[in-house]
C-alpha cells in the first residue's frame, strides 16, 4: 500500500525477488508505478478493502500515519492483526538471519548506502541491499537480491523509525536539527540516534561532525558497542567522479564499513573512484543554451550550502545558478535565516513555490519571502507552474553557466522540461 513510493518500492521487489507474491495499490501513477508492473509485479490504482483478499499481509507507507488513518483498506488489515511498514516488514522478514549494515544521518545516508553497497558488491561480498535513491549503476534501481549474509540499508529517522532495526554494524554520517515536523529541537534528534548508536554492536561514526561528537559522549562507556570514527577523504586518497566535502565525508564512511568487513583498501579505492552516483543526487542531466545542468534532492539548508560549495570546486569560474523548491512550510519556517544564508552563496537564485503535501493549515512563510530576504537581484521569486521556473531559467542563463535545481518535491520537472527542449 503506497507501492510507489522509493522505500516501499524497494522492499516490494526485494520480497518479490526473495520469493514473496507481491501485489500493491498507490493512489496515483508515477514512473515507480510503470516499472514495477513491467517488472511482473502487479499494481492498482485507489485504496479497496478487496485488495486484502487472499493476502498475508499489507505492507504499507508510513505515510499513512500522517496522512489518513481512515483508509478502510488500512483499518481491516489493522483489526485483522496483518498490517505493518514496509521497514517493519523488511526488519523481520527480509533481514532475518542476515548481518545487517544499517546507515543513519540526517544528511549523506543515502550516497553513503549506495557506496557501501557498491564496495561490497565489487569485493564479491554479494549483499542484498535497499537505497533510498536510484543507483546509476544499477540501471536506474534502488535495491538488490544477493546470496551473502550482507543487508545493507538506510536507516531514516523520521518518527524514529530506525529505532525498529538491531544493526550489526551501524553507521552515522551527521547528526543536526531536521524534521521539524516531528522533532521539537536538536536534543530531541540526538536522544533518538543514541538510542539507534546503542542498538549496534560495531558503530561507524563521523569524527568531524559536531552532532556526532556529542552522541561519542552520550555513549561513551556503553557496553557491547565498538566505535570507530572517520575523518573525510583527501583528494589524493581517492579520485572521487562528484566533487565536494560532503562526498569526501561519505566516501570515508564507506571506506571504513567495508574495512570491518574485510574489503582491503585497493579495492575500496578502485570502487569508490569507479562509483556512478544516484539520480537526484548531484546528477547531470544536460545542457540548455550552453549552460550545464545538475539536478539534487537537497531540502535542508546544509545540505544546499553543501552543493553549492561542490559546484564552485568543479565550476570555479563559472556563474552559478541554484533553483530551489522549498519543501514544507514546517521546514522553511524553522530553517528561514540558514536557507537565506546559503542561497546567497550562489551568484543567482530562483525560488519556486513551497512543495507542501502532509501539512495543513500552514500557508506561511512563502517562497516569494524566502526570495525577497535572499536579496534582489540576486533571488527571482517564480511561482506557479513549475514549466514557469524551467522557461525564466532558459530565458535567462548564458552559455557556461552552470544550474544546479534542488529540492525533495517535484522540482526535477524544471530539470526535465529544461532538457527536453523548448516547451
Amino acid at each position: 500500500m503506497g507501492i510507489g513510493g522509493s522505500g516501499a518500492s524497494a522492499a516490494a521487489r526485494l520480497a518479490k525477488e526473495t520469493g514473496y507474491e507481491v501485489s500493491g495499490c498507490d493512489l496515483e501513477e508515477s514512473s515507480i508505478t510503470h516499472r514495477l508492473r513491467k517488472e511482473g509485479i502487479a499494481v492498482s490504482l485507489g485504496h479497496e478493502v478487496s485488495h486484502l483478499k487472499n493476502l498475508d499481509l499489507l505492507v504499507h507507507t508510513p505515510a499513512v500515519f500522517y496522512q489518513s488513518l481512515t483508509h478502510p483498506e488500512y483499518l481491516k488489515a489493522k483489526a485483522k492483526g496483518i498490517a505493518l511498514t514496509w521497514e517493519e516488514f523488511m526488519a523481520e522478514y527480509l533481514q532475518k538471519g542476515k548481518y545487517t549494515i544499517a546507515v543513519a544521518g540526517t544528511h549523506g545516508k543515502g550516497t553513503t548506502t549506495a557506496m557501501i553497497c557498491r564496495l561490497l558488491e565489487t569485493a564479491g561480498l554479494d549483499p542484498t541491499c535497499e537505497v533510498g535513491a536510484n543507483l546509476l549503476d544499477w540501471e536506474k534501481k534502488n535495491n538488490r537480491v544477493g546470496k551473502s549474509k550482507y543487508f545493507v540499508f538506510e536507516a531514516d529517522e523520521f518518527r524514529d523509525k530506525f529505532l525498529i532495526y538491531k544493526p550489526d554494524l551501524a553507521v552515522i554520517t551527521s547528526i543536526g536539527m531536521e524534521h521539524p515536523d516531528y522533532f521539537k529541537d536538536f536534543n530531541q534528534v540526538l536522544s533518538s540516534f543514541v538510542k539507534f548508536a546503542r542498538k549496534a554492536k560495531v558503530l561507524v561514526i563521523n569524527g568531524e561532525d559536531a552532532g556526532c561528537q556529542k552522541l561519542i559522549k552520550e555513549i561513551r562507556g556503553s557496553r557491547g558497542i565498538r566505535v570507530i570514527k572517520y575523518k573525510k577523504l583527501t583528494k589524493v586518497q581517492a579520485k572521487l567522479r562528484f566533487p565536494g566535502e560532503h562526498i569526501r565525508s561519505n566516501a570515508a564512511a564507506a571506506w571504513t564499513a567495508a574495512k570491518v568487513l574485510g574489503v582491503k583498501d585497493k579495492q575500496i579505492r578502485g570502487g569508490l573512484e569507479r562509483f556512478g552516483g544516484l539520480e537526484r543526487r548531484f546528477e547531470f542531466k544536460g545542457e540548455v543554451e550552453g549552460a550545464k545542468i545538475y539536478d539534487d534532492y537537497a531540502h535542508h539548508p546544509t545540505a544546499v550550502a553543501a552543493n553549492i560549495a561542490a559546484m564552485r570546486e568543479l565550476f570555479p569560474k563559472k556563474k552559478i545558478w541554484v533553483v530551489f523548491q522549498p519543501h514544507m512550510y514546517s521546514r522553511l519556517e524553522r530553517f528561514f535565516p540558514e536557507f537565506t544564508k546559503a542561497l546567497q552563496k550562489a551568484d543567482r537564485v530562483v525560488v519556486t513555490d513551497v512543495y507542501s503535501r502532509r501539512e495543513n493549515g500552514l500557508p506561511k512563510p512563502t517562497g516569494k519571502e524566502l526570495a525577497l530576504s535572499i536579496g534582489f537581484p540576486k533571488a527571482t521569486y517564480v511561482g506557479g507552474d513549475l514549466n514557469n521556473v524551467a522557461n525564466f531559467v532558459r530565458r535567462n542563463v548564458s552559455p557556461g553557466d552552470a544550474v544546479i535545481i534542488v529540492g525533495a518535491g517535484d522540482v526535477i520537472k524544471v530539470s526535465e522540461a529544461l532538457t527536453s527542449g523548448p516547451s
